[in-house]
């Protein structure tokens, strides 16, 4: 099966449309207000020593004796980082390392929240890689869902709760790249969804499927040895990590869950809204244009679409 890869795809606050070689893909994000619950950049004003592992410094924990620390600048001009992996476990018969920094939620309004990182998976020296997750936990410690970089073939897939085991997302990645992460959760709806830039990797999966309680413990970084006794010297170096609680009114629908697209004629048509905003096209995502707005049009037809174009972006922006 065909893998997309995935290169530093830079963030994205907007909903986004995009059209490439007439395949239609829906990518969904929101610009929302946001009440930050949690977040480190790891640096010495926080209190972070290079000296020490990361477990044990600001409040983070670990299970499992494999590596964990700070670097500095292997992120350019971002300061310190953290990672995990690396250093091999005290004992052969380890087989991972789960770095944890508990949060405190508020037990009213916090339906919504949002999980962010920067993450790069820096390469083996040796055969052996391994696999770097990103886990969702709720506050009895049941691990409700994960992501998984398998460094081992580059493929990023994702578990569920029901037992069943990684299912694919058809996505790849670049060794030593820098992507930029994040985790939506809806735990009223029951469902998350995973963003690398502006890509969607996981739509609107289950948090949990055997009636575990719905609510945020912790994300932990996860390093599993691919083969116990044997670690690679691979490792996951993370920065700006960050949870959000989303604040409820502000999305007008969650995610933009009515956003479509079609073709009609050859051409794009968009369907805008519900809500204030823009759309804007880019072929590249750094520069955009305006075409038009909600309170011009409720369907915006580009008829000066050029089929021939190998891509072409779309993004609605919200407006006041």
């Amino acid at each position: 099966m065909g893998h997309n890869a995935l290169r530093g795809i830079p963030g994205s606050a907007q909903a986004c449309l995009r059209l490439a070689s007439l395949t239609l893909a829906v990518l969904l994000t929101a610009i929302v207000q946001a009440q930050v619950l949690y977040e480190t950049g790891f640096e010495p004003d926080e209190g972070y020593d290079m000296q020490f592992t990361l477990a044990g410094q600001g409040g983070w924990l670990a299970e499992g004796t494999g590596g964990s620390g700070l670097v500095k600048e292997t992120f350019t001009d971002m300061g310190n980082q953290a990672y995990v992996g690396f250093f091999p476990p005290e004992k052969d018969d380890e087989s991972y390392l789960n770095l944890w920094r508990p949060i405190t939620v508020p037990k009213i309004g916090a339906k919504r929240l949002k999980f962010s990182v920067s993450m790069m998976l820096a390469d083996t020296e040796k055969e052996q890689r391994d696999e770097f997750r990103w886990s969702i936990y709720n506050s009895e410690t049941k691990r409700l869902a994960s992501i998984d970089f398998d460094n081992h073939n580059q493929e990023i897939n994702f578990e569920l709760d029901d037992g069943e085991g990684f299912k694919e997302t058809e996505f790849s990645f670049e060794r030593n790249a820098i992507y930029d992460l994040s985790i939506l959760m809806d735990f009223e709806k029951n469902h998350w969804s995973a963003f690398i830039g502006g890509e969607t990797i996981v739509d609107k999966q289950l948090l949990t499927t055997t009636g575990a309680k719905l609510d945020l413990g912790d994300v932990s970084a996860v390093w599993v040895i691919r083969e116990v006794g044997k670690p690679g010297d691979n490792y996951m170096v993370f920065d700006d990590y960050k949870i959000e609680q989303i604040e409820v009114d502000k999305i007008t629908p969650w995610l933009g869950e009515n956003l479509a697209i079609t073709m009609k004629n050859g051409v794009p048509v968009i369907t805008l809204g519900p809500g204030k905003c823009a759309l804007e096209t880019s072929s590249d995502l750094k520069n955009w244009k305006v075409l038009t707005t909600s309170l011009e049009n409720k369907t915006f037809t580009e008829a000066d679409f050029n089929k021939k174009k190998s891509q072409r972006f779309y993004r609605l922006r919200l407006i006041d």
